[in-house]
């Protein structure tokens, strides 16, 4: 069991030695400003993540779609899209396109 922190110490050594333990495990302090009625869910989120896991995974690859969102460059892209789940379970079934031929124009 690792020793308690030395009482006897000034806070502010005692800060340097937490901060230093905290670099070592790869833990970063993060300063946020949110709305008051969110806090509880900023804690929540960071103790996830802190303590890693299948749900800090999940949480990861939910907030990746949330800094670089899909963007759909074609419509066949758009469907690709929309049929992975952005529609909530709907199904789409669209038509096959239908292309005419050019029509005269008399010019």
């Amino acid at each position: 069991m690792p020793a308690a922190p030395n009482k006897k110490l000034p806070p502010a050594k005692r800060l340097a030695l937490y901060r230093k333990r905290a670099e070592r495990a790869g833990i970063v302090r993060a300063e946020v400003s949110v709305p008051a009625k969110d806090i509880t869910h900023i804690r929540t989120l960071a103790r996830a993540l802190r303590e890693g896991g299948a749900l800090a995974d999940q949480l990861r690859a939910q907030s990746a779609q949330i800094e670089k969102p899909q963007i759909a460059r074609t419509g066949a892209e758009l469907v690709t899209f929309l049929r992975q789940g952005a529609t909530g379970g709907f199904v789409i079934d669209l038509p096959e396109r239908v292309v005419d031929e050019p029509r005269e124009t008399g010019f």
